[in-house]
């Protein structure tokens, strides 16, 4: 497959298998985008204004040739950008990136600070001369611009580029300050491993390997930060079924958590990478050769965007009983008012408050008796009291958790009237979501957070109805 482009040049071929269902999933359906093409190579997207900038082979010359860690050579790669009409069904024909762009490597990129400034990959010698292309060293490396006007311009090289390895496929947070890639470098776990670097009064701190916790005996590469800190790459390692999967991993405790398989349909039995993905993780893009060449992919969420929640509210069962134009002055001497909650308590008073264990029916009784022999004198008033729950999907979980702490959700007390339920989502309001009527969740971070429980009803005359609640939950650390 065409991923990990390093440096020399030819064409590579891909084969698809059939897939299992296995490593199925039901949260996400994908779409190859409208421009991708059976004769070129288009990959690694990533976000840029309203659209997205993407590396392709389009405009190369077969004469020169660039090998990477497929072991397979390519044709040269440069950067274009191409944006949807709002339905995201029509896209524009891509345009070269051209201030970036040379004859040689260029891409994938990854923008920053309100896309007003760019971290990419490139060949470190880029004169436009022959000999360039086979001059000793002439491996990947990283470079910085800044957007002027509408130039990008100040490229500047990432100062641990080298000679001897690549160091490319560059993520860096929003503000700047910390940037992962992929390199060869030596002392790594594998052929290529992830590296973060951090930038402390304007200087870039030397590489570190993002430790075995992500890098395998194989290869990582293309690694994407997410808002939410979780850390999304591409891996032929942990357990990948066919070249590169899509995993994601997130930091706890000052490591990182064993990572996770996209599973179908995002990772294939073919090579995927280059994920990218929206703040609230409802779509995003990927790369796939699961159509022989690399295209890249639409994947949208088929969880509903959670609108319109309550607060959940509490099933206290509990109420206040008082019948009007009663009063203590009422009675006299050993007689007394007493309530009588069909549920084995009484209580003698004219107003009294009580919690019933559970709901259901319950026959209500005011009367007044003769204190020293409990006989009843009058029945003053007598009715019946359906105790129910609240009409509301309902969260059944913890108000409160530790970080690392498995919790389980259910929603099995939700009362909705008239209401047939065909499915349950939920939204961990930490970029997480799941589907299902019980679910296990465990936040990695302290904080207070809002868990949404959605309900969807089978269609009706009227549509798909919808009701959602969300819950509390204030995770502290150990």
């Amino acid at each position: 497959m065409q991923t990990i482009r390093n440096y020399l040049m030819i064409f590579l071929y891909t084969s698809i298998t059939g897939a299992t269902s296995l490593f199925s999933q039901k949260q996400y359906t994908v779409e190859k985008l409208p421009f991708c093409s059976s004769q070129f190579d288009e990959f690694a997207p990533t976000y840029y204004n309203d659209g997205i900038v993407f590396c392709a082979n389009y405009k190369n010359s077969i004469l020169v040739s660039f090998v990477d860690t497929s072991a397979e050579p390519h044709l040269l790669f440069d950067l274009y950008y191409t944006k949807s009409n709002r339905s995201g069904k029509k896209w524009q024909t891509p345009l070269l990136f051209n201030d970036l762009n040379t004859i040689f490597q260029e891409g994938p990129a990854c923008f920053y600070d309100n896309y007003t400034k760019v971290v990419f990959t490139r060949n470190l010698y880029t004169g436009k001369t022959f000999g360039n292309y086979l001059k000793p060293g002439n491996r990947l490396g990283l470079f910085f611009a800044e957007l002027s006007g509408k130039k990008w311009t100040n490229i500047e090289p990432f100062e641990y580029n080298s000679e001897e390895y690549n160091i490319m496929h560059p993520a860096i947070t929003e503000d700047g300050n910390t940037l992962y890639f992929t390199s060869n470098m030596p002392g790594g776990f594998g052929g290529y491993d992830l590296y973060v670097s951090k930038r402390v009064h304007g200087k870039w701190t030397k590489p570190v390997n993002l430790g075995h916790n992500v890098n395998s005996k194989k290869d990582e590469a293309f690694p994407f930060i997410h808002p939410s800190g979780r850390l999304f790459f591409a891996s032929k390692g942990w357990n990948s079924r066919g070249g590169f999967d899509i995993f994601y991993t997130q930091p706890f405790k000052g490591d990182w958590l064993t990572p996770q398989n996209m599973k179908e349909p995002i990772s294939s039995t073919a090579d995927d990478f280059g994920f990218i993905a929206d703040r609230y993780l409802q779509t995003g893009y990927f790369s796939s050769s699961r159509n022989k060449n690399d295209d890249i992919f639409v994947f949208t969420s088929t969880i509903s965007d959670f609108e319109n929640c309550t607060q959940q509210k509490e099933n206290t069962y509990c109420f206040i009983f008082y019948e009007n134009g009663t009063s203590e002055d009422d009675v006299k001497g050993t007689m007394k008012y007493e309530w009588d909650f069909g549920d084995g308590t009484k209580v003698r008073a004219v107003e009294a408050e009580h919690c019933f264990a559970k709901k259901g029916k319950y026959r209500i009784q005011l009367n007044v008796i003769d204190s020293l022999t409990n006989e009843v004198l009058v029945n003053q008033a007598e009715y019946e009291l359906e105790v129910t729950d609240y009409e509301q999907p309902y969260i059944t979980a913890p108000d409160q958790a530790t970080i690392g702490e498995t919790i389980a959700f259910d929603a099995k007390k939700t009362n909705l009237k008239n209401f047939r339920i065909a499915r349950y989502y939920w939204d961990f309001d930490d970029g997480t979501k799941a589907s299902g009527e019980s679910t296990n969740h465990v936040f990695y971070e302290e904080g207070v957070y809002d868990v949404k429980l959605m309900v969807e009803s089978h269609p009706t005359r009227t549509g798909v109805q919808k009701v959602c609640v969300y819950k509390t939950i204030i995770v502290v650390a150990q």
